[in-house]
């Protein structure tokens, strides 16, 4: 079983937007010297909270300083851009990280972007099976092209110099190209159905409830056998909101603190996704009220805390209740204080991951090109 790290991220973004990326890019230091497998970072154009307007540039900057990690785009809004200089930006990356990279894509969350882009009212997730198609056939077909969508068109046919390679798209470093992640967040997921339709892979997102995450199996094993595929489990990721310290005393008392981290974490995607019109998606049960969706709900019923043995085994649990993941994604939050989460990290690593791999039987295999650097 592999461990990765999702960072949105979230933050109080009164602590100001220096501070806030030279922490994530320590965070993201750590998480390579912790031993940590993958990293996901997400993309927002409008949300100072969530201050990443390019996961790529920030993955950039760091190649070189975490030599192990895999880095994840979570993700690339399609709708928010031509396809043509995503793929353009993607293959450079993958080149870049020597294939150390996977390509998460999304329709988007966040309605300042959607309406900044003006694709409010528009079908996000038909713009993004075409954007995705049309980049595959960039990396895969030679000019001349033309390649013509109900949202874009990529056409190139009278400036093509094929002998000088003039009019080519660049090519991806993975062929044919970087394995594609979707997240899945609602009930009822039509994200997982169509990662499942696709061969892609899949995260869960952290903050929906426990009987949301069974429920992106189920949507994608029902998927995968209508179509008559394989049921892949190295292929689901599942989010989990998880604080592990010494004890579990320690925990609670942090969790009762007023304004910790993760009370600002929660309070903030409550605020976003009921402006949204869906925050449907924090529910344990669909009929609940909207006012009983308050930031220590979320706690109580979202976040695994405690100390190693014990979340190792609540972990175990959620994992037998909702299916056989085989890499556990944690969230990233604001290090106040910075002592406890950065123990944190070192604890789930090498204490709470050695527990949960022999409870489950889910051993540790290091991804290829950890084992080519051995």
């Amino acid at each position: 079983m592999r461990l990765g790290m999702f960072m949105h991220p979230i933050h109080d973004f009164k602590r100001g937007y220096a501070t806030l990326l030279n922490e994530d890019l320590d965070v993201i230091r750590a998480a390579d010297q912790e031993g940590f497998d993958e990293v996901w970072l997400g993309e927002h154009i409008l949300l100072p909270s969530e201050p990443f307007a390019s996961p790529l540039m920030i993955f950039a900057r760091l190649l070189a300083e975490c030599p192990r990690i895999t880095f994840g785009s979570g993700v690339l809004c399609l709708p928010n851009k031509h396809p043509a200089i995503v793929a353009a930006e993607v293959a450079q990356f993958d080149h870049l990280a020597k294939g150390r990279f996977m390509l998460g894509i999304g329709p988007g969350a966040t309605p300042p972007d959607f309406e900044l882009f003006e694709v409010l009212d528009k079908d996000r997730m038909q713009m993004l099976e075409e954007s995705i198609d049309m980049m595959i056939r960039l990396w895969t077909e030679d000019p001349p092209y033309e390649i013509r969508g109900k949202f874009w068109k990529a056409v190139v046919k009278d400036n093509v110099l094929s002998h000088v390679g003039v009019g080519k798209m660049a090519v991806p470093y993975q062929l044919p190209h970087p394995p594609i992640m979707l997240p899945s967040m609602s009930r009822n997921s039509e994200s997982s159905r169509l990662a499942a339709r696709r061969g892609w892979y899949m995260i869960s997102a952290n903050f929906v409830p426990q009987e949301v995450a069974a429920g992106h199996w189920r949507d994608y094993c029902d998927e995968r056998r209508k179509h008559s595929l394989p049921i892949e489990p190295k292929k689901w990721r599942a989010g989990r909101t998880i604080l592990v310290t010494e004890t579990d005393d320690e925990a609670r008392a942090y969790l009762r603190s007023p304004g910790n981290s993760l009370e600002w974490y929660f309070r903030y995607i409550i605020a976003l996704t009921g402006h949204g019109g869906f925050v449907h998606m924090l529910k344990s049960h669909p009929d609940m009220p909207d006012a009983e969706v308050t930031p220590r709900y979320c706690i109580d019923t979202m976040v695994i805390a405690g100390s190693p043995r014990t979340v190792a085994e609540k972990l175990a649990a959620f994992r037998e209740e909702t299916g056989p993941f085989d890499t556990l994604i944690t969230s990233h939050h604001d290090w106040v204080p910075y002592g406890m989460w950065r123990r944190h990290m070192h604890l789930l690593a090498h204490e709470v991951m050695p527990i949960l791999r022999s409870l489950t039987g889910v051993q540790y295999v290091p991804p290829e090109h950890a084992l080519a650097s051995c």
